[in-house]
């Protein structure tokens, strides 16, 4: 918890706690102190009441949520894998297609049948009015950027879960497993987490290349700068989970506090000593502003063959907020592009 946040306290009766992937659910007892348990030995059905901790606290969840919201980029799809479709989500207004969905979250709600979700657009700041529209019982917000203010003004709406540390920088796994917290099925968050970390690990067994192979990812920042990506982003963490090594260059360049890149000037990008380079560009016009640059073309692995620009959205989107929904939708074809672009190398 950070210096300066008090958490809520927790109701006298909740005792017991369990502990899954470093996410700490406190559950009701049941027990004859504690108040009446219903028939499945809880206040408010199996598995509740639960409270989750996060940056501003923790939230009390005192039953089965039925009419969930969600406002982190990701989160809609792990409640939705996990049989909760929520009513309301945030916009997918970078990668999302015209109607604003994301295209693996729109073919999850068709394949499930479900109609598709009210879409709140956070692009300035959390609609609260919208949310509040939709009367859920549950909102989440983990995969996202909400301040302390719009977490209170939310709380008030109905219990409201907010990423459990720095904003936007919540890992996958961490996500999955505090979306699994929030609906009373921790169980199941973790066998999903498991059946995706397998996903990326067979990839990457089928991959052993990777191995031998050092990475730098990153886009243009500020016109004539690099922005590698490094430390916490889930880009860098995607590419060593596939097996690739951090270079020098993404390793040396300074962070400023609570950032998730590294600045490099175009002019200096001879320096980049990476054997692999990935590159997400905002446009086709970007992408060529880079590529056009003679310095550019001295990189080592643009010289090598080694070099993958990728222009598309959805695919950032799907991998730079990554769930268990967006990664099978997006890691082969990405992985099938490393793989080509290092055999053809080799």
């Amino acid at each position: 918890m950070s210096a300066g946040r008090s958490a809520r306290h927790t109701p006298a009766g909740w005792t017991c706690g369990i502990a899954l992937g470093g996410i700490v659910i406190l559950t009701g007892c049941g027990d004859g102190a504690g108040g009446a348990a219903d028939e499945n030995g809880g206040a408010g059905g199996e598995g509740f009441p639960v409270t989750v901790e996060h940056a501003f606290g923790s939230t009390e969840i005192p039953a089965e949520p039925e009419t969930v919201v969600t406002l982190g980029w990701a989160d809609a799809d792990t409640a939705l894998a996990l049989g909760h479709p929520p009513a309301g989500v945030a916009e997918g207004t970078y990668g999302g297609d015209e109607d604003g969905h994301h295209p693996w979250t729109r073919a999850e709600y068709e394949e499930q049948g479900e109609e598709l979700p009210e879409l709140i657009n956070i692009d300035e700041g959390v609609q609260i009015e919208e949310v509040g529209a939709l009367a859920p019982d549950l909102i989440l917000g983990i995969q996202s950027g909400l301040t302390e203010q719009e977490y209170d003004d939310l709380s008030q709406i109905a219990p409201t879960v907010p990423y459990p540390d720095e904003p936007w920088l919540t890992e996958w796994q961490e996500m999955t497993r505090m979306v699994g917290a929030s609906l009373g099925k921790p169980e199941e968050a973790e066998e999903l987490v498991s059946e995706t970390e397998d996903l990326v690990t067979d990839l990457a067994v089928d991959n052993p290349q990777f191995n031998d192979l050092s990475y730098a990812t990153g886009t243009l920042v500020e016109g004539q700068q690099f922005g590698f990506f490094i430390g916490d982003d889930v880009r860098p963490q995607l590419m060593e989970e596939l097996g690739f090594t951090p270079s020098d260059i993404s390793e040396e360049l300074a962070v400023e506090d609570e950032g998730f890149y590294g600045t490099l000037s175009l002019e200096n990008a001879d320096q980049i000593d990476a054997d692999v380079l990935v590159m997400w560009y905002e446009s086709a016009e970007q992408q060529e502003q880079a590529e056009e640059n003679a310095v550019f073309q001295q990189i080592p692995a643009v010289e090598d063959g080694r070099y993958l620009g990728i222009v598309d959205r959805p695919a950032s989107t799907a991998i730079s907020t990554p769930s268990p929904v967006s990664i099978p939708w997006v890691l082969p074809d990405f992985v099938a592009d490393l793989q080509e672009l290092t055999q053809e190398a080799d």
